[in-house]
């Protein structure tokens, strides 16, 4: 396709854009044409294809002017305190305790271990909560159960070998509702003898 053709379409194009809105301005009230000329947009602005851009060179604006360019313009001081690198260490050294204090203190350190591997998203191998269950001789559900301690514990969002926090809503709200609604009706009283 030559420049030609496409500048030849474009024209079309916007030759329709300018009639139909013209023809809308028409149809407007006379208070709305009012507050649309205030505004600069009671004609149509059809962009002019070729040179920059709909309003012309963006270096030909006056806010393009030399001095204003704000990637040149000096670095501000920073303020005297504490450094953002030694809070953000003391937020890491914060986590880092919780976590060990995690693995000592719980009954068994390998399992909690793999479940932190696996909320963490660090040391994701492939092993499931099923697989992780399996090893440990527990059921899925606990794994998954310490998983989200875990998580809520390090302020951490589901890894993606876990489901996600509206799933786990949505499946919490489906499981009440199924388990209400298969109570048995409470026992009729013991005959007095």
């Amino acid at each position: 396709m030559s420049r030609d053709d496409y500048s030849q379409r474009q024209k079309a194009k916007d030759a329709e854009y300018a009639r139909q809105y013209n023809e809308w301005i028409a149809s407007l009230p006379a208070d709305k044409l009012r507050e649309l000329k205030a505004q600069g947009l009671d004609v149509p602005d059809v962009a002019h294809h070729g040179n920059g851009s709909a309003k012309g060179d963006a270096a030909d604006s006056p806010l393009m002017r030399i001095g204003d360019d704000p990637a040149v313009l000096p670095e501000p001081e920073p303020e005297p305190g504490p450094s953002a690198a030694a809070s953000d260490a003391e937020t890491i050294w914060a986590t880092v305790r919780r976590v060990l204090g995690e693995v000592l203190n719980h009954g068994n350190a390998r399992l909690t271990a793999e479940c932190i591997a696996l909320v963490s998203g660090l040391g994701y191998d492939g092993a499931t909560m099923t697989e992780i269950a399996k090893r440990h001789g527990i059921t899925r559900a606990a794994v998954s159960k310490r998983c989200v301690e875990l998580t809520e514990m390090l302020d951490l969002r589901p890894s993606r070998a876990m489901r996600s926090l509206t799933a786990r809503k949505s499946y919490r709200s489906a499981r009440i509702t199924n388990t209400s609604s298969n109570e048995l009706p409470p026992h009729p009283p013991e005959p007095e003898s």
